[in-house]
């Protein structure tokens, strides 16, 4: 063996540039194959995210053996040996059984208990794979160290700044996801990304605890869907010339599911109603009264409920996902554990994200326990521009679709978002008939033949909002009478709270849907919050869907009309209480 690898050092010698390449070819190969599973590189090998996040924590990888290589000092080079080898196999080891690799989490999970971490690992611990790992890389590594690699200053200099420019990007940008990078960049990166995300948890230190309860006797289980960039007119449930809806029209029916006529969206964007959607708030929110609010998981596992949220999007875009993400939140699936090309403007296929993962869980949340309910939030991909890439070609009615945010696209997203609410009910259905079933779409789209306007502004299509809910047979007709009613998507918040038999500790602004609501209620639509740009405007929406935009860098108001534009100070006094108790700063207790 000895003489073997005195022959490789001597052959790399006479080439020690052509070496330095193979070995790092080598170690890159055996990552891939070896690291991960085949069948989730297969899986993911086509994906744009996984390619991105590779290529710059590989090129990192890179940089950082041109830097190390000629080093001739015995701590350092141990340094490196442990920095592929070791973190690679921990990599591997978590890989083998989660089918991820280590993130921030991992690692508070392992400080708050490591003897737990280490009998879970033992458990589950792989040897032959670890040991071929070792085979292989182990002599390249000491063959790296014998090689004759001279490189100038300079050349050592840049690649230090450029490979901690990558490693910066790969570990900070939201684009980054460890798993799809090279295996020992990933496991470094955790440590900055932990810096990062303890300091936004400073937005979140006044969150008050709930204290637990038990289960009430009568706890539904519960399934909350959050649609995307719905708009309730190209619904055939809402009249639409086309029927886009043809499974929903004949649940609506069938007295299996009501459609709210009056509903608007908390905000126009999804960062600027998901949170809130989830967090109870409807309103300005220029103070971030979001982040000290309990979420709907915290109060859902005070009230004795298994809980689970499960998205086809990127929810850690903006680090939204510490808002949800805690130790009340028993299962976490991102879209990036069922696409490799999820992004802003695309998720993961909702009926694969329904298949593998929601189906699965379902399975195993209604086998297991069945005397603690269940609370799952399930977040789709829905019809998110591109519309043309958000739906498959078996289920495109509507052709041809030669422009992508053309209506026929934009429709054909309709009918996949009908497909899969109908397989969604039936799944729940399946399991336990008397499961409430909520839905909304988090904002609409301005869609039109001529041009489509996406979701900017405050236009109907935006936030005239698309709201189910599928309710058990003995709560329709309690439902059914506010069908008509000014309702917000806030009002899912406070009709679920009041299902778990659990009181809000904090200010929430829905109402349960079960109750007669005020057909006079003023609700409000809003990008006023820090969760997105927190851009000073708002409207105030009347019953009759009308509303008075309220610019609060200019103080002034616009009245319905349009055109009568007044100053804030002269808005009734009613309307301005309901914006002003949130511009200033809460007044701490003395």
């Amino acid at each position: 063996m000895e003489q073997l690898f005195n022959k490789l050092v001597a052959r790399g010698q006479s080439s020690p540039k052509i070496t330095f390449l193979l070995i790092f070819l080598c170690i890159s190969l055996c990552d891939l194959l070896l690291v991960r599973d085949l069948n989730w590189l297969l899986e993911n090998v086509e994906g744009k995210r996984f390619w991105v996040n590779y290529s710059f924590s590989l090129f990192s990888f890179l940089l950082l053996m041109v830097i190390i290589a000629p080093l001739k000092s015995s701590p350092a080079r141990s340094i490196f040996l442990f920095f592929v080898l070791g973190t690679q196999i921990a990599q591997q080891s978590y890989f083998a059984i989660y089918n991820n690799f280590v993130t921030v989490f991992d690692l508070r999970f392992v400080a708050a208990d490591p003897l737990l971490t280490l009998e879970l690992w033992i458990d589950n611990a792989i040897i032959l794979k670890p040991l071929l790992l070792l085979c292989i890389e182990l002599p390249l590594l000491f063959l790296l160290f014998r090689l004759n690699l001279k490189p100038k200053l300079w050349v050592r200099a840049g690649s230090a700044i450029v490979a901690s420019l990558f490693f910066l990007l790969v570990s900070f940008s939201w684009y980054g996801i460890s798993k799809f990078q090279f295996s020992s960049v990933a496991y470094a990166g955790v440590f900055p990304n932990l810096i990062e995300r303890n300091a936004f948890e400073g937005k979140l230190a006044a969150k008050p605890v709930l204290p637990p309860q038990k289960a009430a006797d009568n706890a539904p289980n519960i399934v909350f869907v959050v649609g995307e960039s719905l708009t309730l007119d190209h619904t055939g449930i809402f009249g639409y010339e086309r029927q886009t809806t043809p499974r929903l029209q004949s649940m609506l029916d069938n007295e299996e599911m009501l459609l709210y006529l009056n509903a608007v969206s908390i905000g126009t964007r999804t960062l600027s109603s998901v949170p809130y959607m989830l967090t109870g708030l409807q309103g300005i929110d220029p103070q971030g009264i979001v982040y000290s609010s309990p979420t709907i998981f915290n109060y859902a596992k005070a009230a004795g409920y298994k809980t689970a949220l499960i998205t086809a999007q990127d929810f850690q875009w903006r680090n939204v996902d510490q808002i949800f993400v805690d130790k009340d939140l028993d299962v976490y699936r991102p879209g990036t554990d069922f696409s490799a090309s999820v992004s802003v403007s695309e998720g993961a296929d909702d009926i694969k994200v329904l298949e593998e993962g929601i189906i699965p869980y379902l399975e195993t949340a209604f086998s297991e326990e069945r005397d603690t309910p269940m609370m799952l939030v399930a977040q789709m991909n829905g019809s998110h521009y591109p519309y043309n890439t958000h739906s498959p070609a078996y289920i495109k009615q509507f052709l041809p679709e030669d422009q992508p945010n053309g209506m026929n696209a934009y429709d054909n997203t309709v009918l996949y978002t009908d497909l899969y609410l109908s397989r969604l009910v039936k799944e729940v259905r399946k399991h336990d008939p008397n499961a409430w079933i909520f839905y909304s779409a988090d904002h609409g789209q301005d869609i039109s033949h001529t041009k489509s306007s996406f979701n900017s502004g405050y236009g109907s299509g935006v936030i005239h909002n698309a709201m189910m809910v599928f309710p058990p047979k003995s709560a329709y007709q309690q439902l059914k009478a506010n069908t008509t009613a000014p309702v917000s998507q806030a009002d899912i918040f406070a009709t679920i709270l009041k299902l778990m038999s659990i009181t809000p500790i904090t200010e929430i602004d829905g109402l349960d849907l079960r109750k007669p609501i005020d057909p006079e209620r003023l609700r409000v639509v809003s990008a006023y919050m820090k969760t997105l740009h927190n851009e000073p405007n708002a409207v105030l929406m009347l019953p009759d869907l009308t509303y008075i935009h309220i610019n609060f860098d200019r103080q002034n108001v616009t009245l319905q009309d349009g055109k009568t534009i007044l100053p804030y100070q002269e808005l009734a006094p009613e309307y301005r209480a309901i914006f002003d108790r949130r511009l200033s700063p809460p007044t701490e207790a003395k």
